[in-house]
């Protein structure tokens, strides 16, 4: 027998596991890693986060990360040499966090790795192929690190019907559900999405979906007219005005108008879409006025998606994703979903900026040690989600 599938079977049979959870979002700001101890499965997981760092992306690797991001053309050698890229830098960016945090390898029982979206491709209309594609190569980061790895989440769930996104609303569902209080838990990354849970008894449909842009189209425009990743705090935002005709125009577009469950990615929300609507309506403004707009356009979508969900419900919402230091955007969002009572969310026991790396924890331990989830709105029938990777 391989010695790594006797070392899986070995794992699944441990009352805790002590996983690397790995997630880079669209936001392309670098690369989470939660160090996480999880023990149990299904609706008696218990995860603690005994360690968190990101390691942030240089200008350069950036700069090709985004040629080949929501792109209907792009270079196809470049693509196929970042998906091994990663996965080794990713290994040496884990080594070295390991070190640094005087963790043992042998202390590792897995690596947990959602990997980089490059596109995004739900269906188009009934009976079509939902489709989503992440590069990071996980049998490269499992020869680098000598570590059982987990990778490629995504893809069951597409395999069974889904869209491949969010995935949240596994990870939310299971383990943040409250018996009494309505909740929702939003997640501020380069798309804004949302699980909205009504209490365990009370009847009520839980749902995730997207609900458009948070923080992509504000790092277009800073790294543009700015030069610099992201609006820190929302201090630029904050100066500016927003322009009220231009955020109307953006919110008529067509995904707003879809029913939920739906996701969406960069491939629907660009800066170069944003631009040659100012265009044809001849809207000029200055970068300060556009980046507040863009903005604007993100609270406003997430209290529409609130209003539809809610209604006037009162809630506690739990924010995470790197939308969460945007003071501007937060403090907005106060203002216009008045119903809801803003939570840190530490209280549910994970920091905000891990929450997506301890879910893709959550998802290589339960593939590992249990016995899967249904899919809201997809199947009844219990998933396992992720490809396994062994090293040698």
């Amino acid at each position: 027998m391989n010695k790594y599938i006797a070392k899986l079977s070995e794992i699944s049979e441990k009352p805790e596991r002590i996983i690397l959870g790995l997630m880079s979002g669209t936001s392309l700001d670098g690369l989470d890693i939660a160090l996480c101890k999880v023990s149990g499965t299904g609706r008696a997981t218990n995860i603690e986060v005994i360690r968190f760092t990101t390691v942030e992306y240089d200008s350069e690797l950036r700069g090709m990360l985004a040629s080949i991001q929501s792109k209907d053309k792009v270079d196809t050698r470049l693509l196929t040499y970042l998906h091994s890229e990663l996965g080794n830098l990713y290994g040496d960016w884990i080594l070295a966090v390991l070190g640094e945090w005087g963790i043992n390898s042998e202390d590792i029982d897995l690596i947990a790795s959602h990997g980089q979206t490059v596109y995004h491709a739900p269906a188009e209309n009934e009976g079509s192929l939902n489709a989503t594609f992440q590069i990071v190569d996980g049998d490269h980061i499992a020869q680098k690190t000598g570590f059982i790895t987990i990778s490629d989440f995504r893809q069951k769930h597409t395999a069974i019907g889904g869209q491949g996104a969010p995935l949240a609303g596994i990870f939310d569902k299971v383990l943040f559900r409250s018996d009494s209080q309505n909740r929702m838990l939003l997640n501020l990354g380069g798309i804004a999405n949302f699980t909205w849970l009504p209490p365990i008894d009370s009847g009520g449909q839980v749902i995730t979906a997207d609900t458009g842009p948070a923080n992509t189209l504000i790092n277009e425009a800073m790294q543009k007219y700015f030069e610099r990743p992201y609006d820190e705090g929302g201090n630029t935002a904050s100066r500016a005005a927003v322009h009220s005709e231009l955020v109307r125009y953006v919110l008529l577009e067509p995904y707003f108008r879809k029913p939920f469950p739906k996701t969406t990615g960069q491939e629907d929300f660009r800066l170069a879409y944003i631009e040659e609507l100012m265009q044809g309506h001849q809207i000029e403004l200055t970068p300060e006025d556009l980046v507040a707009s863009l903005t604007a356009i993100t609270s406003q979508s997430i209290r529409r998606a609130v209003d539809e969900v809610a209604g006037d419900q009162e809630f506690e919402c739990y924010v995470s994703g790197g939308g969460v230091h945007n003071k501007t955007l937060m403090e907005d969002l106060r203002k216009r979903i008045p119903q809801a009572a803003f939570r840190a969310f530490e209280e549910l026991g994970i920091p905000a900026d891990a929450k997506e790396a301890s879910m893709m924890a959550f998802f290589a331990n339960e593939l590992i040690a249990g016995e899967g989830f249904p899919i809201p709105a997809v199947t009844e029938e219990n998933v396992h989600l992720g490809k396994i990777s062994l090293p040698g």
